[in-house]
């Protein structure tokens, strides 16, 4: 009796199961790996993407976009008055659907970029398949010639532009992070920018893609870029986790490479009778990765020399920037938002409406601490002369 009350109760469980009805099959899907978004003279937005191409993708030797004769993705591209309508339109001539969910990088071309964007985190945002993690980057020229680069080492252009948006000489930045730069109290967002340039001497020319350094943006509108020096200002001011690298003259006369690493800034922010004073202390660590002299750093005065040196260019650089925002009447720093947090009332009351303009009035000590962790395995050129005491 216990058997079939046993069995029975099994088969009743069994009722409410359904089958996969709703089932999507691989061969349906296009996964789309990047998404590249200009503006046309017209003002209609032109919308492109790049799908791999899985019978033309073969073993890991196969050939790639820079490799072979025949490439290993698609690309194409339509316009409309709307991202959406643009896709949609792109959409009807694809056999699959694209698939938006293993997209990594999105391209903004610089005309539209200096149009604005905030439409586009409104578009995006609305379809669970759009990943808010995926990177942003602004393009010199057309985003859509980005994605007809030729990168030797990678399969795809879009995994060119993934590993260099995720390399840790610049800060990597996703649609969250610039989202949240559009959206905070004091401050404006910027993006990685990129551009293509042709490979030099080599057997076969191919199209790369470089990093270059910033995209400015004052709200939503590009109107300039952050490049070498002020570009690395940008890392230290707003404390990233990069890797830079540095090349400074010493004392003069001694040329040096060093990989500055492990940077620490703190802001802080007092008001004094409406007078806006900022501290900024940074620490930074150092490598030696190259001396172009003979620079005995056995010696410990000499080894400070280097230390100093390389204060004074981190500070030069944060005062380019900080210079240069004055000037852009923009905050890439978010400088205002330390206003926010220490004094809500009086940001509210006297610095939210004339802001970032009164920043020219601001006044900033800058104070850089640097510590050379690490010479190598030679303190000195190893083919230097000795002379016998």
């Amino acid at each position: 009796m216990k058997r079939c009350v046993l069995s029975l109760l099994l088969l009743t469980l069994l009722l409410p199961l359904t089958g996969c009805w709703d089932r999507t099959e691989i061969n349906d899907v296009g996964f789309v790996l990047s998404t590249a978004l200009d503006v046309e003279k017209d003002g209609q937005v032109r919308y492109s993407v790049l799908l791999p191409l899985p019978g033309q993708m073969g073993g890991p030797g196969g050939g790639g976009g820079g490799t072979s004769g025949d490439k290993s993705y698609y690309i194409d591209s339509e316009v409309g008055r709307t991202y959406r309508e643009a896709q949609m339109k792109l959409q009807k001539r694809m056999s699959r659907r694209m698939y938006l969910a293993h997209r990594r990088t999105i391209l903004i071309g610089e005309e539209m970029a200096k149009r604005g964007i905030r439409d586009l985190f409104d578009a995006t945002p609305r379809s669970p398949e759009n990943r808010m993690s995926t990177y942003m980057l602004v393009t010199k020229g057309t985003a859509y010639e980005m994605l007809q680069a030729t990168p030797r080492f990678e399969r795809f252009p879009s995994e060119a532009i993934r590993e260099l948006a995720k390399y840790r000489a610049f800060e990597d930045m996703n649609m969250k992070d610039i989202a949240l730069g559009l959206s905070s109290q004091g401050g404006d967002p910027v993006a990685v920018y990129v551009a293509v340039k042709e490979s030099q001497k080599g057997e076969k020319t191919s199209k790369e893609i470089e990093l270059k350094g910033y995209a400015q943006f004052h709200g939503d509108k590009m109107i300039g870029t952050f490049e070498n020096e002020t570009a690395q200002g940008f890392s230290w001011l707003h404390n990233s986790n990069t890797i830079e690298s540095v090349t400074l003259m010493v004392a003069e006369e001694h040329l040096m490479t060093l990989n500055v690493y492990n940077t620490k800034t703190k802001i802080t922010v007092n008001i004094n009778n409406g007078n806006i004073e900022y501290l900024i202390k940074t620490m930074a660590k150092a490598r030696l990765s190259e001396d172009r002299s003979f620079y005995d750093l056995s010696q410990m005065k000499k080894m400070i020399e280097v230390e100093h040196t390389l204060s004074a260019y981190i500070k030069k650089s944060m005062q380019a920037l900080i210079d240069k925002s004055i000037k852009t009447n923009t905050d890439p720093a978010l400088l205002g938002t330390y206003i926010w947090r220490a004094y809500p009332d009086l940001w509210k009351k006297s610095f939210k409406k004339q802001w970032p303009d009164a920043m020219k009035d601001a006044h900033f000590t800058i104070q850089v601490e640097s510590d050379i962790t690490n010479t190598g395995l030679i303190y000195e050129n190893v083919t230097k002369e000795r002379i016998d005491e």
